[in-house]
């Protein structure tokens, strides 16, 4: 069994003065310390009795399917400053959802708190922000995650408010069956009724415990489920947009910052449409803010959510979305990664900087950025910025334009390169990146399949599933050959030793499943529908990262063919069929990697 000890390459922390002219450097900086305004009058925020409540609402993105054992240790240690209080259902008990909450304890964010008490969602990372900025003072709450959600939820059935009930489009399309009634007569879904009880049950025992209690903002990670079905979309849009103006009303604050999370699943049916709907509503509402998922990821066994890294990313996202709205917190320094993009591509930089503050914390804060750099000319570019609400408080982040593609699904990059031709059904492209290797495939397949969730078992469910992209490497020996597969669904497996796709047990030998490697990056982006052999889709684009110390092969001495394995669905059974790349060309035939005489030398295909 092959296992690699795992590499961490440590990029520049970088910072510049705020407000200094854009030029291109040689060398990086190695300044930690920004420049802020030194007077008397920063503003900076006054000690206060209130207790900062954040809502996290919504199915099981928010509930977290994350699992507790790939945290640290140090992650997994309860907070000293942030508190929660969590209720919500798993998706078996939908069909019975309780009137009443179940009135939990006021306890300290930690694991456990996801699914199950073995899982974990975006709540841990949000606690390490908001301790930034509401460290208790010895005893005293200073702000609590009030979390309410239900794996499997739907907007049609669940979350719907009185609004939506009330609309001519909507209102005979609900599932009014477990629908609650206010004291005027209006109707609610369970689970909207349900999170305001649990808010309320909250902001009345702060009361009682003698503290002033203001909600700084909502968080709604939803609609995955409803993405598989069309007479959910048909009224989604709608419903989310009564769902923030309701929530806002309920509260009475309507200006109440809102937070929407991009949804990160390929795997629903219309999840391209959910995505364009949830990025439409955000642009409607005052204070109310789409959180892409740039740069995160699912779990490494199944299609639908976040893994623990990206939920702690997320959730740090989240609280400093939120926060921004009033954040004057004095930063001391901030962690910078030098930033690699790609010569002539749009590339969105980031939005949130982890900071390190005066009072000892870290944390995430939102920037924007004052000034651009010349992506048509390769060098490094100091970009300032300024933290989002508090202008005094900048830096400087280094960008580097490189000739090396940028892993996002988005292969523009790839335009003027040489291309190897799958037939009528796509291309490939390969570059030698100066740390590892990229491969990107853009292929028209007009019935793309995402939605295999065997999870527990085999190849993930992903083989004969799936429509997966495959690269197969060799150094010379194909019965030792490396098996990289890429699913539509968004997940990475790689396999060594040679091993089959027909074998047994492959989780065992799965290198990404089993943490063996760092630093891969990858990205499956589905265009139009899926998993409808009824309705054509747009195809499907494929982009990964390969150290090249993960293939543990020299650069030059790497040789390669590749596969599609395009699913269709033929009466009601699912059919694989093999387009093959190799020495010989285009290939229907199955099972060519495991012959020496497929594979190419990477140099022949640059």
């Amino acid at each position: 069994m092959y296992k690699k000890a795992p590499i961490i390459l440590i990029s520049a922390l970088l910072l510049g003065g705020c407000g200094d002219n854009l030029s291109s450097s040689d060398e990086l900086s190695n300044s930690l310390t920004p420049s802020v305004n030194s007077s008397s009058d920063v503003n900076l925020p006054k000690e206060d009795d209130k207790v900062h409540l954040v809502l996290l609402t919504g199915q099981s993105g928010a509930r977290g399917k994350a699992l507790n054992t790939d945290l640290t240790d140090e992650e997994k240690t309860p907070s000293a400053d942030v508190d929660i209080v969590a209720d919500g259902l798993m998706m078996g008990a939908l069909n019975n959802i309780p009137e009443d909450i179940s009135f939990p304890d006021i306890k300290p964010v930690s694991c456990g708190f996801g699914d199950t008490i073995n899982e974990f969602g975006p709540e841990v990372g949000m606690a390490e922000t908001l301790a930034s900025r509401y460290p208790k003072n010895g005893k005293n709450r200073k702000s609590v995650i009030v979390k309410y959600t239900a794996c499997g939820s739907t907007m049609i059935s669940d979350w719907y408010t009185k609004s939506l009930t009330q609309s001519e489009n909507s209102k005979d399309k609900l599932d009014y069956k477990q629908s609650r009634e206010d004291a005027n007569g209006d109707v609610w879904g369970p689970l909207t009724w349900n999170f305001f009880q649990l808010v309320d049950y909250t902001i009345d025992t702060l009361k009682e415990e003698g503290y002033e209690v203001v909600i700084d903002g909502c968080v709604f990670i939803h609609g995955e489920q409803d993405s598989k079905f069309t007479s959910n979309m048909s009224i989604y849009e709608e419903g989310l947009e009564y769902f923030i103006k309701d929530v806002r009303n309920y509260f009475n604050d309507d200006k109440m910052p809102f937070v929407i999370t991009e949804s990160l699943t390929n795997s629903g049916k219309y999840c391209n449409d959910l995505r364009a709907i949830q990025k439409r509503v955000s642009d409607k509402f005052e204070n109310c803010i789409l959180l892409t998922n740039e740069g995160l990821m699912t779990n490494t066994f199944e299609p639908w959510h976040y893994g623990k890294e990206s939920n702690y990313e997320l959730g740090n996202r989240i609280a400093a979305e939120i926060i921004s709205y009033n954040d004057t917190r004095k930063v001391v320094s901030y962690d910078l990664d030098n930033i690699k993009v790609p010569k002539n591509a749009n590339i969105v930089l980031p939005k949130y900087i982890k900071a390190n503050f005066e009072n000892g914390y870290s944390g995430y804060v939102k920037v924007e950025f004052t000034e651009t750099y010349d992506s048509s000319k390769l060098g490094i570019y100091d970009i300032p910025f300024v933290v989002t609400g508090h202008h005094d408080e900048c830096g400087n982040l280094k960008i580097e334009v490189t000739d090396e593609p940028y892993v996002d699904g988005i292969l523009n990059e790839y335009s003027d390169s040489k291309f190897i031709s799958l037939g009528d059904l796509g291309k490939i492209y390969v570059k030698k990146g100066k740390e590892g290797l990229y491969i990107a495939a853009s292929i028209n397949d007009k019935e793309v399949w995402t939605d295999g969730e065997n999870w527990g078992r085999g190849d993930m469910g992903q083989d004969g599933q799936n429509d997966d992209f495959r690269v197969y490497v060799s150094s010379g020996d194909a019965s030792q050959r490396i098996t990289i597969c890429l699913s539509a669904a968004n997940l990475l497996r790689i396999y060594g030793d040679g091993i089959s796709l027909s074998d047994n047990s492959l989780e065992n030998n799965n290198w990404v499943y089993q943490r063996w490697i760092e630093e891969y990056y990858y990205r499956a982006t589905t265009h139009g529908y899926v998993n409808d052999n009824n309705v054509k889709s747009g195809g499907v684009d494929f982009e990964l990262f390969i150290p090249y110390h993960v293939l543990d092969i020299d650069k030059n001495e790497i040789n390669l063919c590749f596969e599609y394995n395009d699913i269709k669905m033929e009466g009601n059974n699912k059919v694989s069929f093999a387009h093959f790349y190799g020495a010989e060309g285009y290939s229907t035939n199955d099972n060519l990697e495991s012959k020496d005489s497929s594979y190419i030398n990477i140099n022949e295909l640059i």
